[in-house]
């Protein structure tokens, strides 16, 4: 004996239609706002990146201003490379020396300071530094190294409390970076 096969009729059941489409269209506005998330970490990414190279160019010219004071340790005690005004993206202007040959040592921690605020101007966006020696340590020094964040949000607001008060008298929102040299 041969069993036979037999289908049963769709009698009583109903058909789905237009389920398919429904499904696409919740698919694409998942796909969506995925991809609108993956633009927004893109672009938050590049900003950090670009934050993470002001503060290594400020690293950079902080240790560089440390050498300059170790070069001139006399210019250093006498308060030569002091910079304790308020923010300012003025160029400075380099003093010449009196006597060609030999500079003071007055003379010459004026010249670095001027020359440093110039290359720390150039290198950050709206770059300047405040540097003031520390009272209780005779052979140490803060340095503020100041710059405008390319994106001025929240994480710019932030940072205003790393820098001194004094400052930022009239200042845009800026990004303070602290560092302590010792001689």
């Amino acid at each position: 004996m041969m069993a036979r096969l037999t289908t049963l009729s769709p009698v009583g059941q109903k058909r789905q239609e237009g389920s398919s489409l429904l499904e696409v269209l919740i698919a694409v506005l998942i796909m969506s706002f995925g991809l609108l998330a993956l633009g927004g970490l893109a672009a938050a990414a590049q900003q950090y990146v670009k934050m993470a190279q002001f503060q290594s160019v400020g690293m950079a010219l902080a240790s560089e201003l440390g050498e300059r004071m170790r070069g001139n340790v006399a210019g250093f005690q006498s308060d030569g490379y002091v910079r304790a005004s308020a923010y300012s993206t003025a160029a400075v202007t380099v003093p010449p020396c009196a006597n060609d040959t030999a500079c003071t040592v007055a003379e010459m921690a004026a010249k670095d300071m001027a020359e440093w605020v110039n290359e720390l101007q150039r290198r950050l966006p709206g770059g300047d530094a405040y540097v003031r020696r520390d009272t209780t340590n005779t052979l140490a020094t803060d340095i503020w190294i100041l710059w405008i964040d390319p994106d001025t949000s929240e994480l710019s607001v932030a940072a205003n409390t790393d820098c001194p008060a004094t400052a930022l008298t009239g200042a845009p929102k800026l990004r303070c970076m602290y560092y302590r040299i010792s001689l």
